[in-house]
């Protein structure tokens, strides 16, 4: 717990450490926020898009546990769509301090974290996301570096946050969607740590330690037991858990299952081994990768070189044709974001194929398939095809977005015949907006 000392006492062990070390004493970790007493609230207010004339509802209230509920309703009526709380403005200075460390439980949707700094108290602030798993406590480490300035929801031009300047941290909930939110925050803090603990967003909180790699960090989690399997089919478990750093977008277990029946025992077979090892290097980015990179960079190229995009839509971070689950769990080789569908690599043939080639193919192989009662080998094709246009260049960032709804509609769906028509129909409109733009390239 946070201690408290009467101004004289304070005054004097400051002055004693300053006479002992000429430098200030900092922590390796200081409290931003704690919530253990009532007057804990006593900083804080909420500010919501009723400033801009929207109705969203937004407050806090403290719990008997000791933790702070940021909870309320977003509405984009009248144009707003955001909520928040912040406190009020105080010398923090974390000079010195590397990251912010948030622990909290979440309802599923992303929520950003605020920083502003001295004389920026208005709509500008340094933010980062902090994405939550539906009931699931995390504790998330946010670089400094990753905090980025902006205002009324938009990027302004780069300015690195200076960490001295810090006066205020906040939350925000702007996701464009909708509806009840709750976030129960437990505490912030500010660290100096190279690397601190993280959870991997289920349940039971898997603490990553220095010196675990990518595949420890994945054994421990217990939800991984297909993608380590695999990895240790395709001989790469090795450099999982090698020096690195490595970013591995992981899909689970449950996502694994998405897959046609069959499909997970067939790649584990020896034959299809070389198969195998390219969708499993489809998930593996070198480098590390946090969320906010990604986003900043909008994607990514994967060591099977193939371009997986991430784009922040319709209040979910979304990575190739998968949604993000947990974001940032730390190893000491590399970064883990689990994702929630495994990203099948196009085939050699699409990639030599342009993206016109590539829906006339499925749609020549799909529609015999369908006609002979297969309904549901011809979804899984078009499917696979989907996300395959999604990594393609060619493929613009409008059809992207159309693609992608396609396969939301599809997955929502349970009958393979209405999964089917919806995603010929996307695959449809893709091929006429993408040929218009091949004849006016060519003209």
């Amino acid at each position: 717990m946070k201690q408290y000392y009467t101004s004289r006492t304070w005054m004097l062990t400051t002055a004693l450490a300053g006479m002992l070390t000429q430098a200030p004493l900092r922590a390796a970790q200081e409290d931003l926020a704690t919530f253990e007493t009532a007057d804990s609230l006593k900083p804080w207010t909420s500010v919501n898009d009723g400033v801009m004339g929207g109705v969203s509802k937004g407050g806090f209230k403290r719990t008997e546990q000791g933790t702070l509920i940021f909870s309320g309703e977003l509405s984009l009526a009248n144009n707003g769509g955001f909520a928040s709380i912040r406190t009020e403005e105080r010398k923090l200075d974390l000079s010195g301090m590397s990251a912010i460390v948030v622990k909290a439980r979440g309802d599923g949707r992303t929520y950003w974290v605020d920083l502003r700094v001295a004389d920026q108290m208005g709509a500008s602030s340094y933010r980062a996301f902090l994405p939550t798993t539906a009931g699931a406590w995390q504790e998330t480490r946010i670089p400094l570096a990753d905090f980025k300035l902006q205002a009324f929801g938009r990027a302004l031009p780069f300015k690195a946050i200076n960490p001295a300047a810090v006066s205020s941290v906040g939350f925000t909930l702007a996701d464009k969607k909708a509806g009840s939110f709750s976030l129960e925050i437990e505490s912030v803090k500010a660290t100096d740590e190279k690397a601190a603990p993280a959870t991997d967003g289920k349940a039971a909180a898997t603490v990553t330690k220095s010196g675990t790699t990518l595949v420890d960090v994945a054994t421990a989690a217990g939800g991984f037991k297909i993608l380590l399997a695999a990895a240790t089919a395709a001989e790469l478990a090795g450099v999982l858990a090698g020096e690195g750093p490595l970013t591995v977008l992981a899909p689970t277990d449950e996502a694994f299952a998405k897959l046609p029946a069959g499909t997970v025992d067939s790649l584990l077979k020896p034959e299809n081994r070389e198969q195998l090892v390219a969708i499993l290097k489809n998930h593996v980015i070198a480098g590390r990768v946090t969320l906010a990179k990604a986003l900043e960079a909008r994607e990514g190229t994967t060591l099977q070189g193939s371009k997986i995009p991430v784009s922040f839509t319709a209040g979910r971070v979304r990575i190739g044709s998968a949604t993000l689950v947990t974001a940032d769990i730390a190893a000491s080789n590399g970064i883990i974001h689990v994702i929630d569908r495994v990203l099948i690599p196009a085939p050699p043939e699409a990639v030599a194929s342009s993206p016109t080639g590539l829906i006339e193919l499925a749609i020549k192989r799909g529609v015999p398939l369908f006609n002979k009662g297969d309904v549901a080998a011809c979804a899984a094709l078009y499917e696979v095809t989907c996300e395959a246009l999604l990594v393609m260049n060619e493929v613009t960032e409008k059809s992207r977005k159309e693609l992608g709804k396609s396969l939301m509609a599809a997955r929502a769906e349970s009958s393979p015949r209405k999964q089917a028509w919806i995603l010929r129909d996307g695959l449809d409109r893709a091929w006429t907006r993408l040929k218009k733009s091949e004849v006016a390239q060519v003209r």
